[in-house]
């Protein structure tokens, strides 16, 4: 009898310490991000090492913020989700600036980070979920695109960033299925994904709908769960036509167009780049899944890895794919932890208690090893190179503060606008460095000549000016402008449409060996030129640009 009382109160004092040594995943999450963000809050705008394409966010912010729809008012090839979320960073501000695009982030942060999270830990052992969602909250408040160094500090292309965490959730959201059954609530996170991702870019959306397809097809996605999905989706196709005026026709028309002026040659090179970058990590991927199916046969087991394969090779293949219509991101592509993240969720059984599993079964070392080392060459390199971006802006916070005076631009909406002085990045036109000198040219230009309700366009990858001069921003044309990218010979707006509530037009001055974007404006040049000398003169020219009026 006492033998069997010892025997009870030895297996409580077991239960007790197990659930004492239970880890609180969940909030251990939350403070994490909540970290992230008061840190992105703290820190700012950061200096801007790569500063033109800002310009593109600040004018798309401002557009919407003064009533104009994309789609409508304006042409933009790509979503309009990172623009939205800079017009509202611009009503948190008295006078705007570029701490919208900040506050924007910080919008944007728990929402995503609420849905990564919600998938993440109804599928993946805590370690794992925390892990993921604060790599997805790391991609939000980063302040680098994918693709490039540490040191090339910049808000551009948060779309890409956006899209990348977004999709990496939904691949985990239908690859993987959940340990409980909730289809309504899953299938409404999956249609919330779809949907910023439709209003994000188009090429994440195409892949997302093809993950959810092929979820389906495997089974890993319950056909319950499409009811919510669809749900979910429409909720924020309606919150951007009632909030914003934003609807999908005209967004559609815009991605076609834009696809129209695509170079395809130049499309193919960017892919056949992304095979070569990626082809270790895919490689690694193939030998880790390749040993899978060497255990199975070994133990004599019917069912093969067959589904993991196919798994793999697709978020492999799907984000290449995805990177080919990107700028030049190398390796990377964040989607592809979901690789290592499925092979867990599907090994956790058999991964060792220490590593987030049960234990019930002993995996091969090499086995064991090849998924660590899969799992830290899809996260540790884009982390870090993060996480070094945001502590290389850090040391630069007190030069965005009190920027030296050949760095500021005289414009009150552009006062936390600081190219550092040492930036030698061929942004558009300039080297770096020489942008404030460029701007602050532009800017006394154009006060000397316009008067109050002037609407201004400039021959330019994006038109800085009416953001900075509290303009009334023409319509008609393209938010932005980009050589085989936004438009081409045969692919533009008419020239009564890009030019006709326009009082003036700027047009950078080009100098060789500076500037990364030439192209464009020759290329427009070239186009409506002809219109140009028919219904404007030259009205003044400075040494960076030159102002035309109507005739």
């Amino acid at each position: 009898m006492s033998a069997e009382n010892d025997l009870r109160v030895a297996e409580f004092d077991f239960v007790v310490r197990e659930a004492r040594r239970r880890v609180p995943w969940r909030l251990l999450t939350v403070t994490a991000v909540v970290v992230l963000g008061l840190f992105s809050w703290w820190l700012g705008p950061v200096a801007l090492v790569a500063p033109w394409d800002n310009f593109i966010l600040l004018d798309g912010g401002y557009r919407i913020a003064q009533g104009q729809v994309p789609g409508t008012d304006f042409s933009n090839a790509i979503g309009p989700l990172v623009y939205v979320l800079a017009s509202l960073g611009m009503k948190l501000q008295a006078v705007p600036s570029l701490a919208a695009v900040t506050y924007g982030c910080l919008l944007f942060l728990p929402i995503a980070t609420a849905l990564a999270g919600y998938v993440a830990h109804r599928r993946l052992p805590g370690g794992y979920a925390t892990g993921f969602t604060v790599f997805m909250a790391l991609l939000v408040i980063s302040v680098r695109p994918p693709g490039y160094s540490p040191g090339t500090t910049t808000y551009a292309m948060l779309y890409n960033k956006f899209g990348w965490l977004l999709y990496s959730a939904l691949l985990l959201a239908v690859l993987v299925r959940p340990r409980t059954r909730r289809p309504l609530a899953d299938g409404a996170a999956i249609g919330l994904m779809l949907g910023l991702l439709a209003y994000d870019k188009a090429n994440f959306f195409v892949m997302g709908v093809l993950a959810v397809v092929l979820g389906l097809l495997l089974r890993t996605l319950a056909v319950r769960a499409l009811p919510g999905a669809i749900g979910g989706f429409a909720l924020v196709v309606v919150v951007f036509w009632l909030g914003f005026g934003i609807g999908p026709a005209g967004y559609a028309r815009d991605v076609v167009t834009a696809f129209a002026a695509q170079g395809a040659g130049k499309r193919l090179d960017l892919l056949l780049h992304s095979i070569a970058y990626n082809a270790p990590v895919g490689a690694l991927a193939l030998v880790v899944v390749a040993g899978l199916f060497w255990v199975a046969r070994r133990r004599g087991e019917p069912a093969r890895p067959w589904r993991l394969l196919v798994l793999a090779l697709f978020v492999l293949g799907s984000s290449v794919v995805i990177s080919a219509a990107d700028s030049p991101e190398k390796s990377d592509l964040a989607a592809l932890v979901v690789v290592p993240l499925v092979l867990v969720a599907a090994l956790k059984p058999e991964l060792p208690r220490w590593s987030g599993g049960d234990g019930q079964r002993r995996i091969p070392v090499p086995l064991l090893a090849g998924l660590v080392l899969l799992l830290v060459a899809t996260t540790a390199p884009i982390a870090g190179k993060d996480a070094l971006a945001l502590g290389i802006s850090a040391a630069r916070r007190d030069a965005v503060a009190a920027p030296p005076p050949t760095q500021r631009i005289t414009s009150p909406h552009l006062g936390d606008f600081v190219v550092p002085a040492d930036a030698t990045w061929q942004t558009a036109y300039r080297t770096a460095s020489a942008v404030p000198a460029m701007l602050d040219d532009g800017l006394a230009l154009l006060r000397r000549h316009i008067r109050p309700g002037d609407r201004v366009v400039s021959m330019s990858l994006a038109n800085p000016f009416a953001f900075a001069l509290d303009l009334t921003p023409a319509t008609g044309g393209p938010l932005w402008w980009d050589w085989e990218i936004s438009f081409d010979e045969r692919t533009h707006p008419a020239a009564e449409q890009v030019f006709g509530q326009a009082q003036w037009v700027m047009v950078p001055k080009l100098r060789p060996g500076q500037g990364c974007c030439q192209d464009t404006v020759e290329a427009m040049t070239r186009i409506y030129g002809g219109y140009l000398a028919q219904h404007f003169r030259m009205a003044e020219s400075t040494e960076d640009w030159t102002l035309f009026t109507r005739s």
